[in-house]
């Protein structure tokens, strides 16, 4: 059974204490002893030469002030070697403005590129010079930022063979987001939030599953998907306090990053300890029982770079009234309540670190999201505290996850090696209330034993309660060999292979009765959930430059053994053509990605078929595989402060997987096109991103209905985010998001249990037909008049299967979000307002109805750096 979680945040915070402890105690004890000489030097360099420094820079940047430039410019060259990290920032700004006072513009431009060696995003001040000012965004512009994730080495944008979002620190904080779903889909064209009731959940490109389980996301590199469900929420267990910058591709990845980048991958790139220098604290509450708490602890050691971080967020949620006729069985009006997280809170601890050439991650997160409405057909209101817990969980979907990794890298000759091991283990609690008064049609369709269905009929408060835990080990090598580097070519290929062993320890399937009581546990069914599956994969990527051009092609194959034995043999290969010009480049590309069917989806149709005999699709699913062409245009500085990126795609998918009721199926195929936008202009004070995008579908087969636009998908999206700094202390953001008509379709359950009701009346009459017929009795009026008895429950049948799909229009809505923040030498105040307007509106997801958004929400945080 799951858990208790407060258990092992205290088990966590014991460590992290002892952890500490074990990095500090032993140089404060050894700075005690004076006999000691290296002791001695340690506790001068932590105290008094830290003191000293500070009144160096302080003296330098008092002479600087009144002209004396020579005596400041001294005193830092002779002193700058020893200085910490943030006094070196400060530092390199007051060399440069020295520079600049004697008009020695190549010297203060030096200083100025080692202000960004360092810190990439420098941001200016209102106070400072404007020729410095000129200086850093001109500097900035010539040097783009690098990302690592499109082709696992250090690029520009321009390199990268797939169009790449970059999020920085900058866009975050200007960007109202509380979690990184609503990050993503304010920067990043043709993704798209979709509600599916049970989880919080984002689409690319109008693909998307009931949870999110078709785009990748890591943590510096590491995978954080579970490897039982192939989903990692974008929720509020990913804390973005922490957070250097975020690389996003768009676009199939798996001829890098295997069977879980069907759509896109996301990169988390954790800040560095050296850049933070000290800690940071956060606190914060706001409307709907928010309450927000964060810690950061960042330092450099010599050679030892730490960082260490922790976040709590909870809210209680919004609660609107829904009534009956607008409920999944048109019964059962009340009161739902959207955005509750809890009554645990969501959490987000994490230790990163880097000595030398070693690395090592260490995150456990935990997440729990009420759900609105019961389960995904029936979706009406239910009363959560009616339901019993376990291990302290109402109803909801909760994931606890631990995530390590260590890594060495290592420079032989022109080959740059880099190995590392990881584990990960989750424990997945799905408890969902199935209905809440007394409703047969739901049970009917159950995929229960007889005697099962038989005792529920009668009760209220009907749920279940799904808990799995599951591991994986796993040990990954590659390298990077420059095999040519002169003035017209240079080439780099890389190479790679992989291990992982994936197993599902233990799972359990309760299902209850009249909120708090619960029918014994299957033992037969809680065995046949576990399993254990491996993968074994290797790539190569070839990157080669000549002149303007770049050629960046890759092939990955991945050998699978599942769980009953098959075999998934998968190549995923990619080719782009690159061509760069100082101030455009130019971008065509193919790739091919695939998606395992997830583990618990094929256990669950085996368990189906073996148990309960009740199953519609082939049990045995298949990949899911996604064709895509792309053709990109960007653009940087054709006018000052201006950025932006134009891409065409054209994406072709096939067996995609879908639910029906309790089973899946590769029932699913979607060809789509679109283009997107993505801009950036910023000036002085004043800063704009422009995300847009406009898709439509030629095919999109869902079950057996064939469609000309992709669903819970609009035609037209756009976020706009604006953010000026009105004064040197105050910054003013906003973020307008405006989404086009929608369509959605959900299956109506009372058609679906008179439709199943009607197949068994079919064969009914249809055995009575024949039995009569075979008897001597047999008269051929009556066996005319049971024909068309037959007939008009074929009529009745065809009746049914027209009106299980259900269709409903999403109108278009427009959102604004506003916020302020304030500093003040180490103080911080955020104030942040979503759906400024209290817009009411409903979206949608996998086969489910429309479920109410967030309305008017406010959140204030302090915070303070030491």
């Amino acid at each position: 059974m799951q858990y208790n979680t407060y258990d092992r945040l205290k088990v966590w915070v014991k460590g992290l204490s002892l952890f500490c402890l074990l990095i500090f105690l032993p140089s404060s004890a050894l700075a005690q002893d004076e006999t000691d000489y290296e002791a001695d030097n340690t506790q001068n360099t932590d105290l008094q030469a830290g003191e000293n420094y500070r009144a160096i820079y302080d003296q330098a940047e008092q002479d600087y002030n009144i002209g004396r430039l020579e005596e400041a410019r001294k005193a830092l060259v002779e002193n700058l070697n020893d200085f910490p990290l943030s006094l070196k920032l400060s530092a390199y700004r007051i060399l440069s403005l020295c520079a600049l006072g004697v008009d020695d513009n190549d010297e203060a431009e030096r200083y100025v590129r080692m202000i960004l060696d360092v810190n990439p995003y420098y941001s200016t001040t209102l106070s400072d010079p404007q020729r410095f000012i000129d200086m850093v965004e001109n500097t900035k512009d010539g040097r783009n930022a690098t990302i690592t994730t499109a082709s696992s080495q250090a690029e520009t944008l321009a390199e990268v063979p797939v169009p790449t979002t970059l999020i920085t620190r900058e866009m975050i904080d200007n960007s109202c987001a509380r979690n990184l779903q609503e990050l993503l889909a304010a920067y990043v064209p043709s993704m798209i939030i979709v509600d599916c009731n049970d989880d919080i959940n984002i689409a690319m490109r109008g693909i998307y599953s009931n949870g999110q389980e078709k785009i990748l996301i890591m943590l510096n590199g590491h995978r954080l998907n579970s490897y039982a469900t192939n989903i990692a929420a974008p929720d509020f267990s990913m804390s973005l306090d922490k957070v250097q910058q975020i690389e996003v591709l768009r676009g199939p990845a798996s001829s890098l990053y295997g069977g879980v980048s069907l759509t896109a991958v996301v990169n988390i790139i954790t800040r560095k300890g050296g850049e933070v220098d000290g800690i940071e604290l956060r606190a914060g509450g706001g409307s709907h029982g928010q309450v927000k708490a964060g810690m950061i602890f960042g330092k450099r050691y010599f050679d030892l770079d730490m960082l260490i971080w922790g976040n709590l967020y909870r809210a209680t949620g919004e609660s609107f009234f829904i009534p009956s006729e607008e409920t999944g069985l048109g019964i059962g009006e009340g009161d739902v309540t959207v955005g509750a997280i809890g009554p645990k809170p969501s959490y987000d601890f994490g230790l990163q670190m880097k000595y030398k050439d070693i690395q090592f991650l260490f995150t456990t997160l935990f997440s729990q999201v009420q759900s609105p409405y019961t389960m995904t057909y029936t979706f009406s209101p239910y009363v959560f505290d009616r339901y019993r817990t376990f291990s302290g969980i109402g109803p909801s979907f909760a994931t606890h996850t631990n995530h390590a990794k260590i890594s060495y890298e290592h420079q032989l000759n022109k080959v740059y090696l880099k190995a590392s091991a990881t584990f990960d283990n989750s424990d997945l609690t799905h408890y969902q209330v199935i209905t809440e008064p007394t409703v047969y049609a739901a049970v009917e369709v159950l995929p229960l034993p007889y005697e099962v269905i038989s005792a529920l009929k009668g009760s209220d408060g009907i749920y279940r309660y799904l808990n799995a835990q599951e591991h994986t080990i796993g040990g990954k090598l590659q390298g990077d060999w420059s095999y040519m580097d002169n003035d017209t070519h240079r080439g780099l290929l890389t190479f790679g292979a992989e291990y992982s062993y994936f197993q599902l320890d233990d799972a359990h399937y309760l299902l209850g009765y009249n909120h708090t009581q619960t029918i014994a546990e299957n033992d037969t069914i809680r065995t046949a959930c576990k399993g254990h599956e491996s993968n074994l994969n290797g790539y190569l990527q070839l990157k080669h430059h000549w002149r303007s051009f770049i050629l960046n092609a890759g092939l990955r194959f991945d050998y699978k053994n599942r769980y009953d034995d098959t075999k998934i043999r998968e190549f995923s290969p990619r080719l782009a053509l690159i061509y760069i010009q100082p101030k455009w480049n130019i971008k065509l590309s193919y790739s091919k990605s695939f998606i395992d069917a997830p583990y618990i989806y094929r256990k669950q149709n085996e368990i189906l078929y073996n148990y309960m005999g009740q199953i519609s699709y082939d049990q045995k699913l298949d990949p899911e595989a996604l064709h895509s062409a792309q053709l990109t245009f960007g653009a940087t500085q054709w006018l000052p402060g201006l950025n932006f990126e134009i891409n065409g795609f054209y994406n072709h998918a096939r067996d995609l997987i879908y639910i029906l009721l309790n089973n899946h199926g590769n029932i699913g195929a979607i060809d789509n096109y679109g283009v997107e936008l993505s801009a950036r202009y910023e000036r002085r004070r004043f800063t704009a991103n422009l995300s847009a995008s406009w898709q439509t579908a030629a095919r999109n087969d869902m079950f057996d209905v064939k469609l000309d636009y992709a669903l819970n998908t609009p035609k037209l999206s756009t976020d706009l985010l604006l953010a000026w700094q009105a004064t040197k202390q105050l910054k003013l953001r906003t973020h307008i998001d405006y989404k086009g008509p929608q369509h959605t379709y959900y299956i109506d359950l009372r058609e679906y249990a008179a439709l199943m009701g009607t197949i068994n009346l079919y064969g009914e009459k249809w055995t009575e037909m024949h039995e009569y017929m075979e008897s001597p009795d047999c008269d051929e009026a009556v066996v005319r008049e049971m024909e068309e008895g037959l007939k008009l429950i074929e009529e009745s049948y065809n009746y049914h299967v027209e009106n299980i799909p259900v269709f409903k229009d999403i109108s278009a809505r427009i959102l604004f979000d506003v916020g302020a923040t304030w500093r003040w030498r180490n103080l911080t105040l955020d104030v942040d307002v979503k759906n400024l307007f209290n817009h009411h509106y409903s979206i949608s997801g996998m086969s489910t109805g429309l479920v109410p958004q967030r309305g008017r929400w406010f959140l204030a945080t302090i915070g303070f750096k030491f």
